[in-house]
Order: structure tokens, then C-alpha cells, then sequence
């Protein structure tokens, strides 16, 4: 058992330190420290494998002599490689330099060739004290190391001091007693190469750290988060488990029952752990502050507040940016404050697991004001706060941070947040993550209350259009009754114009009321183009439609050569309408006197309606121009909606509305429709 353990350990630090190796050549920087950390893992994954072989038989035992001194050695150069920035020009660093070469060499060939030089004074002189030598000063080169380098470098190093200087003390405490004896122990040599395996994290945090190693690891955090919660999962399992089996050997007549206990009460433990939010953040801190460079994945954390603030459309936007500030900042709540012009406050725009009461801000408040002219990203509240935190800190009693959304120069937004999961100490790259993402939440604030201001506006439009088209339908309406008026004097005892009379008001009552109906239904869900499509015969309503304006005293005549012809049309009361439009115009035009023609063409996807008239006629420029602009008229007590509603009403069917005419000669009027599919191709 002890063998197989043996190889595995010293196997798997081989293939641990030969991937380290390469990291650093392929992913580290090109510098001197950079080569000397390449050296030692590659001479330390020799030892083991050159250990692993001879254990086995495939190599002689003297090659472990010969690979231990120059994995020592290898450390022990980038130990003097870390000092000469600062002690290379120094008589020390160079007698340090040449004592341990000294040392490494007579060690490797004590080791590799198995003599000794005897006694001196009862102590052995041979690689035992050698080995014992070359640690005690490997311990002073890292001691060294530490008492000069400047504090940036002790933060990028101080992982691979610890390393090393623990791998150091390891050695001395093992090499004491076999110098002592000669006799070395194998259960520690079992161990050796598990020390340097336990080791390699923190020499890879200090190569990602340093800069004259540089080494680019781009593992993403979330595969670093899972593999170190997935590694210490196993780790605390393995220590339950051992706990449980020593309670069962050792544990009496109960050890069934406490390894039971133990086994359930450690797998609850952990299992509780890995969802706790708290834990899981501590995990995170550690791994983006010891594992990578920048504290945040910018990548990542851009995406996540677009995501963020792109789904769940049917949340409030107020909630949506508070929700993506907490979880950028792992905050367990907080309450936001949105600017309004209308009321020269902060009103409470959103809570999220917030004790303290919200009432607005107004925006004369002294730590506003603070916050205004000092531009800073955020106000640390649990700390020594200063005047301007500790007027916020009195308002919100419990609070963590205070972060201004600003937009341009202006605050829009004010968030205020409770403390985090875990302990979250802030420095500038919080400040200027901070800074930047509060930037595009108060811009996200301000497009929101934008857009909704020009939704608002554009529903205001949509009412004026449409309260613009029933004024004129009014004004045309007056028309008809006005010259029922006139014609009443004239013609007042006819029983056929009293008839005529009688369907021309019922007509212009039945239009009020379709007029009062639509102005009821705009901004409604149920608005005029949510009907369903109604089947017209379109020859049928010309007829109809031409025989009443006869007898409003317009001469019209109806040119078709078809007696059948369907329509599908969303509200036929709109095409009514176009058209009375149209005709009104006509008449204007060319007089009561003249006449008007309505004729019917069909083609392979369209209807047209062709109104010709032989009035005046309009110019080119002022079909283009003039014509269909709403509000602008040529007439004496127009409202210049007439011919623009024509064509709105038109398009609303799925047509439009061309106009062609000459001076002097007419104007033709062509209104189009879409022409439906076949019955039987619309039920396939």
C-alpha cells in the first residue's frame, strides 16, 4: 500500500509541476525570474519522476541523489534571481551566489557518487549536512527576499514565500533527525512530494501576480469558483469521512452510531455551506484576489448588467436597476430614489429587502448637495464616516453605501444599499467599476423615462389626429345639414325631399355617433383596427353610397361593369368616410353642376376606386407639397385635415391614395385597396 502510495504521490506531482512548467513558458513573460521559475518546477517534476522510477525499478537509486540537490538548487537560484534587482551589484548577494553553488554542487556529488569526508570533532561530514546546510540558507535567501522588497512587491510574492519558506521548514524539520540518525524515515519520504503539491497553488498565484512573471492564465472565474467549491467539497467530505471511520474503530460499542452521525451531520454541514450566499461570496473575494489580477471579470459584469436590465420587461425599471446594482455589488438589499422634474425631488422608486422608511429627497438636501459637487462614485457608510457620510448614516441607520446615478453632470438616480454577503473591502477598482456602471444605470433610467414621456406624447398625437378628423367630419357633416336647410325653403312641401330629408339626418346621426364612439376608444385596448375583417360587396356600397350623395344635390355617376364584387375590410365606416372626403373636395372643385365620376378597376392584387372630377385642377408642386400636409389649408375657413385624413384612413385599410390632375382639365382620384386571396388558397 505504502509503494502504491508512494508512486502516486511523486506521479501526480510530476504531471502537476510539468504543467506548471509549461504554463510558464508558454503563458509567462519573457524575463530572467521568469526562466529561473521555469528551471525549479521543471527540476522539481525530475525529482519526482526520477523518485516515482527508481521506487519501481526503472531507474538506479542514485539517479534520486542527483535530482534532489538540483531541485534544491533550482529554488535556490530564483531565490537570488528575486534579490538582484536590488542586492546583484552587492559583495553579499554575490558571496550568497557563490556559497550556494558551492554547496548544491558538493551536495550533488556526495549524493550522485555516495562518499563522505569522514568526521570532523564526532560530526559526519557528508550530503545529510549538506542537505541540512542548504536549507538553513535557503531559509536566509527568503528572509532576504522579504526584508527587501518594497510593499507592492511583498503583496505579488508573498504567496511564493509562504510556499517556499513552508516547503523550507519542512525540509529542515525531516533533515535534522535523518542527519541525527542516517536513517531516513519513509513515511516521510511519502510525504515529500505531497508538500510541494500543496504548495504549487500559491506558486501560481505569485506567477500570475508578479510582474517579471506575468503569467496569462484566462480560465474564467466561474470555472475557477466551481473547480476550487467542487476541490474543498471533496476535501471536507474526505475529513468527514476519515472522522467517521476513527469513530467507528475507535468509538466502542456506539461507533456505529456516532460514524452514522458524523457522516450526516458533516454532509448537511456542507451542503448548507455550498448554498449559503454568504459563503459562496467569500469564495468569489478570494479568487478575485488572489487568483487574478483585476478584481472583476469586466467582460462578464458588463453582460450580466445588460442582461440584467434587458429581461423581465414587466418589471418596473426603478426595480430592475436597483436589482443589477445589488447583485454587481452582492448587496442583500437596498432602496432607490428617482429624479423628477415635475416634483424637484427624489420620490422612492424602488425597495429591496430595506428596513428603513422611504420618503422622497428633495433635491436641496445638504448630503445631496455634498454629493454633487464632490463627483464621487459612492459614500462608505460603515466606516469612520465624515460629516458628509455621517448625515446619511443618521438617515439610513444599517446602511452600507450610498451610489449616485448620474447622467451627464446631473444626479438622476440615488441608491441606497445594505451591507454585503461577505466582508467586502472597497479600493479603486471598485470605485471605478462603481463609477461606470452607475453611469449606465442612470443613462438606462433616463432612456426609460424617455421613451415613456414620448409614448405618452405620441398618444397625445394619436388623440389630436384623431379628434383633428372628427372636427372635419363635424365641419362636413354641418355641410349636409346646412344645405338641407337651403333646400328645405325650396323644396319644404315635396313629400319625396321630406323622405329624402328624413334618411339624410338619420344618415348624419348615425356618423355623430360613430364619432363620438371613436374618440370614446382611443388609448382603449379595443381600438378601430382591432375589429374583425368585415365582408363588403363593393359594388353594392358604391351604389348605395352614390345614390345618397344625389340627394344631397351632387351629381355623381357610378361606371362599373361588374355587379358583384368582395371586399375584406377591418371597418368599411373608414372607406365611407375617405370617400366622402374625396367627394366633398370634388364638388368643391369643379360645383354642384358638374359632374362626378366613380369608377371601379380591378387588377391582380388591388381594387381602385377612381374619383374623376372636371374642376379647376391642382399643380404638380402642390400635390407634392401642399396637398396632404395636415393643419394647412388653401380655403377660407378650412382646417387643411381633409385630404391628409383620406389618405390615414386608406392606409389604416392595408391602401393609400394617389392623386393626378392638370390645370384646367380635372383632377383624378384613385383609391386603392388589397385585393383578397381566393377562398380556397385563404382555407389552405
Amino acid at each position: 500500500m505504502t509503494s502504491t502510495f508512494f508512486t502516486v504521490a511523486h506521479g501526480a506531482t510530476f504531471v502537476a509541476y510539468v504543467c506548471f512548467a509549461l504554463l510558464v513558458a508558454l503563458r509567462g513573460a519573457r524575463t530572467t525570474v521568469s526562466g529561473f521559475l521555469f528551471a525549479a518546477a521543471f527540476c522539481t517534476a525530475l525529482w519526482a519522476l526520477a523518485s516515482a522510477a527508481a521506487a519501481n525499478g526503472f531507474a538506479p537509486l542514485w539517479f534520486i541523489g542527483a535530482t534532489n540537490p538540483i531541485r534544491d538548487g533550482a529554488w535556490l537560484a530564483l531565490c537570488l534571481a528575486l534579490m538582484y534587482p536590488r542586492g546583484g551589484h552587492t559583495l553579499q548577494w554575490r558571496g550568497l551566489l557563490v556559497l550556494v553553488s558551492v554547496l548544491v554542487f558538493v551536495q550533488l556529488a556526495m549524493d550522485t557518487f555516495q562518499f563522505d569526508a569522514g568526521s570532523v570533532a564526532g560530526v559526519r561530514l557528508d550530503s545529510a549536512l549538506l542537505r541540512v546546510t542548504t536549507t538553513v540558507f535557503g531559509l536566509v535567501l527568503v528572509e532576504n527576499i522579504v526584508r527587501n522588497s518594497s510593499p507592492s512587491e511583498l503583496w505579488s510574492l508573498k504567496h511564493l514565500i509562504i510556499a517556499l519558506g513552508c516547503i523550507l521548514v519542512f525540509q529542515l524539520a525531516t533533515r535534522i533527525p535523518e542527519f541525527l540518525t542516517h536513517n531516513p524515515d519513509p513515511d516521510i519520504e511519502v510525504a515529500k512530494p505531497l508538500v510541494f503539491l500543496l504548495a504549487l497553488p500559491l506558486f501560481v498565484v505569485s506567477a500570475v501576480r508578479f510582474p517579471n512573471l506575468k503569467v496569462r492564465v484566462h480560465s474564467s472565474r466561474a470555472f475557477v469558483f466551481h473547480s476550487t467549491t467542487l476541490i474543498g467539497a471533496g476535501i471536507m467530505l474526505q475529513g468527514v469521512a476519515i472522522a467517521a471511520w476513527y469513530v467507528r474503530q475507535y468509538g466502542g460499542s456506539n461507533g456505529t452510531v456516532l460514524a452514522v452521525t458524523i457522516l450526516f451531520g458533516g454532509s448537511i454541514a456542507i451542503t448548507s455551506a455550498l448554498v449559503s450566499g454568504g459563503v459562496r461570496s467569500r469564495i468569489r473575494r478570494l479568487i478575485n484576489e488572489n487568483f487574478f489580477t483585476l478584481k472583476y471579470d469586466y467582460r462578464l459584469e458588463w453582460e450580466k448588467i445588460i442582461r440584467a436590465l434587458s429581461l423581465n420587461p414587466e418589471q418596473e425599471s426603478a426595480e430592475r436597476v436597483l436589482r443589477t446594482l445589488c447583485d454587481l455589488l452582492d448587496s442583500t438589499g437596498g432602496a432607490l430614489w428617482v429624479y423628477r422634474s415635475s416634483w424637484s425631488q427624489f420620490l422612492p422608486a424602488a425597495k429591496l429587502g430595506f428596513a428603513p422608511e422611504m420618503a422622497p429627497i428633495a433635491q436641496s438636501d445638504p448630503g445631496l448637495e455634498q454629493l454633487k459637487l464632490s463627483d464621487k462614485a459612492f459614500l462608505l457608510l460603515d466606516q469612520a464616516p465624515g460629516a458628509e457620510e455621517a448625515a446619511w448614516r443618521t438617515t439610513f441607520e444599517g446602511a452600507w453605501l450610498v451610489v449616485p446615478l448620474r447622467y451627464r453632470a446631473a444626479i438622476v438616480g440615488l441608491a441606497v444599499l445594505a451591507k454585503p454577503r461577505a466582508p467586502k473591502k472597497l479600493g479603486w477598482e471598485d470605485e471605478s467599476f462603481i463609477r461606470v456602471a452607475s453611469m449606465q444605470l442612470g443613462a438606462f433610467l433616463v432612456q426609460e423615462e424617455t421613451a415613456q414621456s414620448l409614448a405618452d406624447a405620441r398618444q397625445l398625437e394619436e388623440f389630436n389626429k384623431r379628434f383633428a378628423f372628427v372636427v372635419h367630419d363635424i365641419k362636413n357633416s354641418i355641410g349636409q345639414l346646412s344645405l338641407l336647410v337651403t333646400n328645405a325653403q325650396k323644396f319644404g312641401d315635396d313629400p319625396q325631399f321630406r323622405e329624402d330629408m328624413t334618411a339624410t339626418l338619420s344618415n348624419s346621426v348615425e356618423r355623430l355617433q360613430r364619432l363620438l364612439t371613436s374618440l370614446t376608444t382611443i388609448g382603449s385596448a379595443e381600438g378601430p383596427n382591432n375589429h374583425q375583417n368585415e365582408v363588403l360587396d363593393l359594388i353594392a356600397f358604391l351604389s348605395e353610397f352614390t345614390k345618397e350623395q344625389s340627394k344631397l344635390g351632387n351629381s355623381i355617376v357610378l361606371h362599373s361593369n361588374s355587379s358583384c364584387l368582395e371586399l375584406e375590410l377591418a371597418d368599411t365606416s373608414n372607406l365611407r368616410r375617405a370617400l366622402e372626403h374625396v367627394i366633398a373636395n370634388a364638388r368643391e372643385a369643379s360645383g354642384t353642376k358638374q359632374q362626378i365620376d366613380v369608377g371601379v378597376k380591378t387588377e391582380a392584387d388591388a381594387i381602385q376606386i377612381v374619383v374623376t372630377d372636371h374642376g379647376t385642377g391642382m399643380t404638380e408642386k402642390f400635390i407634392n407639397e401642399e396637398l396632404f400636409r395636415p393643419m394647412h389649408s388653401t380655403k377660407s375657413g378650412g382646417y387643411g385635415i381633409g385630404a391628409y385624413q383620406a389618405r390615414e384612413l386608406m392606409r389604416d385599410l392595408g391602401g393609400d391614395i394617389s392623386i393626378t390632375s392638370r390645370i384646367g382639365h380635372g383632377t383624378i382620384v384613385t383609391l386603392t385597396l388589397p385585393r383578397p386571396a381566393p377562398r380556397q388558397s385563404r382555407r389552405l
